[in-house]
């Protein structure tokens, strides 16, 4: 399908003002081993920044130190060690020494502990990814959608949500759709604190790399707009704990369909299982809600 052949159906389907459809696909971003790479380093720093948070608090240490050992696991180890034996080792050993000291309710020493795991994680970036592809925008902005995906998972977790906050298949649409269209939304009841703190904090990270991204992307300057009033949105409606379907509405119609478009990912890959014309409704309906809730700033 050719851009003009795209740009009429998008065209067709924004004029005729459709508001409803209930997709039965979900977002996936698949499985780019650099963008993944990115985006564990960014949730690794997360976890560790919130166990400095929550020094002596053991019940908060074994939950982010759990989520720690889903980020570092023996397969990244072996990866590393085919980089950098060095940093192979002293990832693991500052993770331990950061657990074991929060633990023992040391401070200064986790301090110590976080900004040296950060370091080693920053190291790590140009020996485990490609120089072509640690320049390469697409990369990077995949791997936003990727710690994204964790943030999302952590906040259904946090209100123990019904659905699958990943899958856009269990959106309500159209004139159900709760904080979205209408602009009202139900406050969720948060069960578990430590899961809701790293839904925000993995938030915060996506929402500070895709403006390293965009800093070091200009030209696309409209995406950028958009994508960053999308994350201001998201991040508000986290605070204030907002019901599942208005978190999937911030994510998936208003800031997934921007970044695919303006970051250049490739629709086979970035959805794969995702038909081109429901995309262009999504689409659509993001070019909508912009339009209803910040015309004229944004122009959309």
């Amino acid at each position: 399908m050719n851009n003009k052949l795209v740009a009429l159906l998008l065209s067709g389907v924004i004029t005729s003002g459709l508001i409803y459809v209930h997709p039965a696909y979900a977002h996936n971003f698949g499985g780019d081993q650099s963008a993944s790479w990115l985006a564990k380093m960014a949730e690794i720093k997360t976890e560790a920044n919130l166990i400095s948070k929550h020094v002596a608090d053991k019940e908060a240490i074994d939950y982010y130190a759990y989520a720690l050992g889903e980020y570092w696991n023996v397969n990244d180890t072996k990866e590393m060690g085919e980089r950098n034996t060095l940093l192979q080792k002293e990832i693991q050993t500052t993770i331990n020494a950061t657990i074991d000291d929060a633990t023992a309710g040391n401070q200064n020493a986790v301090n110590d502990d976080v900004s040296k795991l950060n370091g080693y994680l920053d190291e790590s970036v140009p020996v485990r990814v490609d120089k072509d592809k640690l320049n390469n925008s697409t990369v990077q902005a995949l791997a936003v959608t990727f710690v994204l995906k964790e943030a999302l998972e952590k906040y259904g977790d946090a209100t123990n949500a019904t659905v699958d906050l990943n899958n856009m298949s269990e959106m309500k649409m159209g004139d159900n759709m709760s904080g979205s269209m209408s602009g009202v939304s139900m406050a969720s009841t948060v069960v578990d604190q430590n899961a809701y703190d790293n839904s925000i904090g993995l938030a915060t990270a996506a929402q500070n790399m895709f403006n390293d991204v965009a800093a070091n992307n200009p030209d696309k300057s409209d995406a950028n707009t958009k994508v960053s009033t999308a994350f201001t949105k998201l991040l508000q409606d986290l605070n204030n704990k907002a019901d599942a379907n208005t978190i999937m509405t911030d994510v998936h119609v208003n800031l997934h369909p921007i970044l695919i478009t303006g970051y250049d990912m490739q629709l086979e890959s970035a959805v794969p299982e995702f038909p081109l014309p429901m995309l262009l409704i999504m689409i659509s309906i993001a070019g909508v809600v912009a339009a209803t809730r910040f015309k004229p700033r944004l122009g959309f």
